[in-house]
């Protein structure tokens, strides 16, 4: 039997922020180096990813996470919020290359693309739940979901994993 194309790998627990804007995001894009829409980047705190319009998401390591939030709120100000979100998702990387193929399993999103390479990040749905999807090399993602999902996804994909070999 052949190894599959693409492994999926529950990722350990990291703190998770929120940044949200509802204010001047002009303002806030000259207080913080913010990925522009639909990227992701590394920072000195973390990994932080666009996940909707005037949203970013920060994902730092647990002992990270005061200085994160002292980080964000000081570019947030009174244009937005911070919220600690850790709990409210749970990520798998897609390693492979096969990656873009197994998430076209029940997917809405176009992630053949070549347009979507590393640093490009999205927000689609996918077995009817939403996810978020951070490509971090060319041949690896990660895939955040809501707990709730998590488990069936996994199933999901490697079970659509299996059937690739």
């Amino acid at each position: 039997m052949t190894e599959a194309p693409v492994t999926v790998t529950p990722c350990p627990p990291d703190a998770l922020l929120r940044l949200e804007i509802w204010g001047d995001l002009a303002a806030v894009q000259a207080r913080g180096d913010l990925p522009p829409v639909g990227r992701s980047a590394d920072t000195a705190l973390g990994r932080l990813i666009w996940i909707e319009p005037g949203v970013w998401m920060l994902r730092a390591p647990p002992a990270n996470l005061a200085a994160a939030i002292t980080h964000l709120e000081a570019i947030a100000a009174q244009d937005g919020a911070v919220i600690e979100i850790s709990g409210g998702l749970v990520r798998h990387r897609l390693s492979g290359p096969a990656w873009r193929e197994l998430l076209t399993i029940g997917a809405v999103f176009d992630v053949e693309d070549p347009a979507f390479a590393p640093g490009r990040a999205a927000a689609t749905v996918l077995h009817h739940t939403a996810i978020w999807i951070d490509v971090i090399e060319a041949a690896a993602a990660d895939v955040y979901c809501l707990p709730s999902y998590a488990q069936e996804l996994a199933e999901t994909w490697a079970k659509g994993a299996a059937r690739m070999t």
